[in-house]
Formats: structure tokens, C-alpha cells, sequence
């Protein structure tokens, strides 16, 4: 029994075998290293056995093959139930000496059995390629073909220094085209003239008339003694009223004309610091006293003289 046992498991495994057969070949056994070379697996099988995926790795197990590229297994031909495949590999070497191209697995199944077929491996001389030692001469610098681009910046740099130039001359021309106006003259009145047109703004104003008398007296008198400072030299602006006074009965004025001017003064003093409240007839004769006395006042005659203007009686 156990005789019989043994020869129906070798029927069984030399049947297997059968159904996958082999062989790998090369287009030479010597090749240089860096080189590539095509290895052609050859196969026939019969019908209904199914080759599974390539493993690539099996050629490089000892890192001095490497599998480059692999095409699909093609049908050569079919005879009765047996097929000639044929599968294309691309290896090359990184290792001199006498190598061996290792025996390739081709895995197959068949129905639910799975198997392995290995082909031969081969003997492979991988050698050195020749170094030349020769010198080559220098060659020269080959030189990139110039590009717009390459002038891009210089461009830009001409266009900004002409657009700065074009402005400065621009702005050259048109301040000569366009030369400023001359000065306003400034016209220096007289202080008569200026007193006069003082007095008629603080009338305009109506200040005591809506309740402001203190400020209506306050301007009228600093006109008086503006004018007064400006007419004869008093510096009537620092000077109290009694002390204007005093000059101006010292001088050549018309008395009666220096009193009211006089009384308008003290009143106005005593509007401004004692806070008096004379009647709206003496606010009326102040301003008809002040221009009454500029008006007196006067110089006679001017002569203008430049670039100053002199005034003389």
C-alpha cells in the first residue's frame, strides 16, 4: 500500500511539473557595468494554468542585477492544449567580476494548486569600460544667445532717468512761462487816514447800541491815543489820561476842542474802571468829539516821499 501511495504522489508531482516548462536566455553572457541588456524567458504551459504577477526583486537578491523594465507575457504560439509564452526583461549590472544571473520564479496556479517553476541561471562576466586617459583640449565657453530679458532692467533704468529729466525741464519751463504776480504794494495810511477809517468800523460795529459799552469806549479812546502816538510822538498808548491831557494843553491846540476831547477821555475812564453808565447822547458826541479833533488835527499838507511817506503842517 505505502509502495503504491509513493508512486501515485510522484505521478502527481512529475504531472504538475509538466504542465509548466522553460528556460531563460540572454543576448550575451558579457556585458560592462552601467550597460543594459535584454533577458528573454521563454515558457510553455498548457492550457488553464494562470502565471501570476513577476517578482523582480528575485534577480536583484544580491544587489549587483537590477531589473530595469519588464514586458507582459506574449503568446508565440498554441499547439493543441500546449502555449509558447515569452516575457522580455531589462537589467543591468553595478558590480565587475563573474556573477550569476539567478534562477528566475515563475509562479503559477493551476486550478487551486499554486507552484513555482525556476528557469537556469546563467554565468555573467561583467567588466570595466576602457577609461581615455587622452586630454581633450579646453573647449570654450559657449556662450547663451542674448534675450530681450536680459536688457529688461537697463530698459526700465533709461525710461525712469528720461521720465525724471522730462519732469525737471517741464517744471523749468513752465516756472519761466509762468513767473509769479508781483507783490501787493502795501499802502501805508496815514495816521489820520487810519484813525478816520477806525472810527467808522467801530460805528459800524453798534456796540454800545446793543449793551457793549465798555468795549465801545475801550476801542474808541485806544483810536485817540493811537492817533495821537502816531500824529505827534506822545506815547499816549503807556500814558494815563491826565497825562496826555497835560501835553496837550502844552501844545498848540485848540482849547476848546483838547476839553471835550478831554472829558471824553476821563468818562470813557471811568466807563471801563468804575463801570459808569453815561447816556446814549454822550456816546454819540464821543465819537463826534474824536473825529471833530483828527479832523483839527490833520497835517495840512503831505508830501510823499519814497520809499517813506512824511507828513508836514
Amino acid at each position: 500500500m505505502r509502495k503504491y501511495l509513493f508512486l501515485f504522489c510522484l505521478f502527481l508531482a512529475v504531472k504538475t511539473a509538466a504542465q509548466v516548462s522553460g528556460k531563460a536566455t540572454v543576448d550575451s553572457t558579457r556585458m560592462l557595468i552601467g550597460d543594459q541588456m535584454r533577458l528573454r524567458i521563454e515558457l510553455s504551459t498548457t492550457k488553464g494554468v494562470e502565471l501570476l504577477p513577476f517578482d523582480r526583486t528575485a534577480i536583484a537578491a544580491d544587489s549587483v542585477f537590477e531589473v530595469l523594465d519588464e514586458s507582459r507575457w506574449d503568446t508565440l504560439s498554441t499547439i493543441g492544449e500546449r502555449l509558447q509564452l515569452q516575457k522580455n526583461l531589462l537589467f543591468i549590472a553595478w558590480d565587475s567580476g563573474l556573477h550569476r544571473l539567478p534562477a528566475l520564479p515563475i509562479v503559477f496556479k493551476l486550478g487551486e494548486r499554486t507552484d513555482t517553476f525556476f528557469t537556469q541561471d546563467i554565468p555573467m562576466e561583467i567588466g570595466l569600460p576602457q577609461v581615455d586617459t587622452t586630454l581633450a583640449d579646453i573647449k570654450p565657453i559657449i556662450e547663451e544667445p542674448l534675450k530681450l530679458q536680459d536688457f529688461i532692467w537697463y530698459i526700465v533704468g533709461v525710461l525712469a532717468l528720461l521720465a525724471v529729466i522730462g519732469l525737471v525741464l517741464y517744471l523749468r519751463k513752465r516756472k519761466k512761462m509762468a513767473p509769479p504776480p508781483p507783490p501787493v504794494p502795501v499802502v501805508q495810511l496815514l495816521p489820520h487816514e487810519l484813525a478816520l477809517k477806525q472810527l467808522d468800523e467801530l460805528a459800524k460795529q453798534q456796540l454800545w447800541q446793543t449793551g457793549d459799552v465798555k468795549g465801545y469806549h475801550s476801542a474808541l479812546t485806544h483810536i485817540v491815543r493811537e492817533y495821537l502816538e502816531g500824529r505827534y510822538g506822545i506815547q499816549a498808548l503807556e500814558q494815563t489820561t491826565d497825562e496826555i491831557l497835560a501835553q496837550l494843553r502844552g501844545g498848540d491846540f485848540n482849547m476848546s476842542l483838547s476839553q471835550r476831547l478831554g472829558d471824553v477821555l476821563q468818562t470813557a475812564d471811568l466807563v471801563k474802571f468804575a463801570k459808569a453808565q453815561p447816556t446814549a447822547e454822550f456816546h454819540e458826541r464821543a465819537m463826534e468829539v474824536a473825529r471833530a479833533f483828527i479832523l483839527e488835527t490833520k497835517p495840512a499838507a503831505v508830501i510823499a516821499e519814497a520809499p517813506n511817506t512824511k507828513n508836514v503842517q
